[in-house]
Formats: structure tokens, sequence, C-alpha cells
């Protein structure tokens, strides 16, 4: 049987994870509390993206292992893509309580930490980490994040490129650099070392990401958004909250003092939502752009811009025309963008699955509201009014649910 955890080691090794699954249940079928085999089988799960399988096979193993540290690691790992941070701290302090030498388990100290946005305690975590194993990738890679989060760009750069060349052939070392130019920036350097990450593993996810973020960047509008969103995302989630109450706030007092401000603030925090699909839309003309876009990507952009469409040719027609009818549809295509153009931006399946369920709801209210406004020429009927209101209360559910994630 020995031979078989073998053969499963290898095929993990190769990224071959179904073919790993298989052989590992086939040994378990006759060793059930086979440690080593469980411990495979949880991180085969866990690299195909079944988190409820592996959590299951973790907590199973903990349950007559409680004390194996690598559970213990799997566990705050599980953790902490829930979200839990809370949970995923105090499983990886209990994992180094039982191995303190094991360089990879500050590494996810100080990735949690990092997420609770303690960029302090994160580094202090890196750093420990690296006491250990003074060439150990991830606590290089993340004692680099939490240095430029702490405004030390110099030094962060510096410990990157310490980490290219202890592994210059490191995909994620070289999709972090590309994360740190940009948000220093550089787009051009940005784009290099994305390409170079993608070279090494055209499967790094993180680079792909940046690699769109990276291209888009070119364009003047874009990145102005991505200062604000790298700002933003440096914040903790109360600060966040208090950053929109204070926009809103003095939004409301430029719509009594001077209308002209109110106006261009309203169009800066509808360029928030929007931008990122619109940019997509444009970047989907370009002949090599329209392959780094994910399906989600490009499904939603097809919708903003129809929408868009819509709302425009409507407005236009009623101008025309002076329907009520079509005003409606002015109105609801064009509010409709911005709960379309965030629907999938929760990372979890849950809150994805709650933002659509919203969106097609208002799709049908803003639909009933064009019929009737077609119906009784009142544009301004009791369905677009829920409509509105609707819009407005996804936009606070919406930074609620993103901001906490």
């Amino acid at each position: 049987m020995a031979v078989l955890i073998q053969r499963a080691q290898l095929l993990l090794q190769q990224g071959r994870y179904q073919d790993a699954l298989t052989t590992l249940k086939q040994h378990l079928s006759t060793s059930a509390n086979d440690i080593d085999a469980l411990f495979l089988l949880a991180i085969c799960y866990l690299e195909m993206g079944k988190t409820e399988e592996g959590e299951q096979v973790v907590n199973n193993a903990l349950s007559f292992a409680p004390d194996d540290d690598r559970f213990l690691y799997l566990k705050a790992r599980i953790a902490l893509n829930k979200n839990q941070y809370n949970e995923a701290l105090q499983a990886i302090s209990e994992a180094v309580a039982v191995h303190p030498y094991q360089a990879d388990y500050f590494g996810m100290w100080s990735q949690i930490l990092l997420f609770k946005k303690d960029y302090q305690g994160a580094l202090q975590k890196a750093q420990e980490g690296l006491a250990i194993d003074p060439e150990n990738l991830v606590c290089l890679n993340l004692r680099s994040n939490a240095l430029f989060n702490l405004g030390k760009k110099e030094e962060a750069f510096s410990n990157l490129h310490e980490a290219l060349e202890h592994n210059p052939e490191n995909a994620y070392t070289h999709a972090n650099l590309g994360w740190k130019w940009l948000e220093a920036g550089d787009h051009r350097k940005a784009l290099e070392h994305f390409r170079e990450s993608l070279k090494l593993d055209p499967n790094q996810q993180w680079a792909k990401s940046g690699m769109v973020q990276a291209m888009k960047a070119r364009y003047w509008l874009y990145r102005q958004f991505l200062n604000y969103a790298f700002f933003m995302g440096r914040q903790k989630a109360g600060m966040q909250w208090l950053i929109i109450a204070g926009l809103f706030i003095f939004t409301q007092i430029a719509s009594k003092v001077f209308f002209p401000l109110y106006v261009l603030l309203a169009l800066v925090a509808l360029s928030t939502w929007l931008i990122a699909p619109v940019s997509n839309l444009f970047l989907r003309l370009n002949p090599y752009g329209r392959y780094a876009l994910t399906p989600q990507q490009i499904k939603v952009s097809t919708m903003v811009g129809g929408l868009l469409l819509v709302a425009l040719l409507a407005a236009a027609a009623y101008w025309i025309t002076a329907i009520p009818g079509l005003l409606a549809v002015a109105i609801c295509s064009g509010v409709l963008l911005l709960p379309v153009s965030s629907m999938y931006a929760p990372e979890s399946k849950k809150n994805k699955k709650i933002f659509r369920i919203y969106t097609l709801s208002l799709a049908v209210i803003g639909l009933l509201g064009i019929i009737f406004a077609f119906i009784t020429n009142d544009y301004a009927n009791i369905f677009v009014a829920v409509m509105l209101i609707g819009v407005f209360l996804y936009q606070l559910l919406a930074n609620y649910i993103i901001s906490r994630e």
C-alpha cells in the first residue's frame, strides 16, 4: 500500500489531482485512518477547489489526531479561504505550538494578519518564519507585502528581488512583483512580470488577473480608479465605511452649495462601479486582451454594454418622441447597470448567489415598471420607484459584503 501513497504524491506534484484522488481513495478503502493518506487527500480536495470535502477530511483527521500540526495548518488555510480570520488565527497558533520550527506556518500566520490589515503583525510573523528559513519564498513574499502596505516600498521591492535571486523561476514571486509595480504606478514593468509569471505557470490566476489590470492601466482614467481601489484595499473595513460615509455626506452638502460639484462627485461614484466592466469591453477589442478575460468578466461586460446601449438609445428616443415609457426604459436600464456590474464581485459562492438573485429581482421589477409606464404614460410609477430604492439598498448591501470579504 505504500506504493499507492508514493504514486499519489507523484500525481499531486504533477498537478493530476483527480488521478491522485482516485489513488488515495483506493488506499483508504483498506486503511481508512492512515493519517498520511488523509493529509494528501485533504490537499487534493483543496487544490481542486473542493473546500467542503477538504474540510470534512481535516475535521475527521483531527477527531483522532488533534495534535497533528499538518491538519491544524490546513484548518487555518480553510478558515482563511472562508474569511473566518479569527478561526484561522486560532488554528495556526495551535499548529505553531505543536511544531514551532516550520517556516510555512509563520507564512500562513502572516498571510492571515495581512487579510486582517494588521501589517505590522504580518511583518513580524514573516520575519519569524525567515529566522527559521531565510530563503523561504512564502515568508519573503509576505514580508514584501507587509512592507509595501506599511509604506516601505523600496525595501519591499528589494525583498522581492531577493526572493527572485533564490528562485528566479518562481511564478508566484513574479506575479507578486507585478502587482507591486502596478500599485506603484508602473503598468509596463507590471506587465513584464505578469508575462514572466504566466510563461512559468500558464495557470497562475493571480498573474492572469494582474495582466488584465495592467493592460487596462494604459488608460489614464482607469489608472485613477486603480489608485482608489488600492487605497481602499489597504484600509480596514471600519475605515472603508467611514470614507464612504464621508463622501456621501460631502456629496449631499455639494448638492446644496454647488450643484456642478455634486454632479461631478456623482459621476465619480458611479464610475467606481462601472469602470471595470466598461473597460473590459474595450479590452475585448484588443487582439490579446480578450484572451486574458475570464468567461465571467466577458459575460458581465456584455450585459453592461447592452444595458448602456439600451439606456442611451431609449433616452435619445424619449428626447425625440417624449413617450414616457421610453424614459422608463432609459431609467431602468441605466440604474440596473450598478447591480449587474458587481453581481459577481463577492468571493464566496453564497454571496454571489445572493447578488444574482437580488439583481434578477430588480430586473423583474424594472420590467414591470416599463410595462406600466407604457400603459399609463407614467414613467415615475410605483415599480420604477421601488426599483430605484432597491438599487440604493443594493449598493449599501454590496459595500458591506465586499468590505467584509
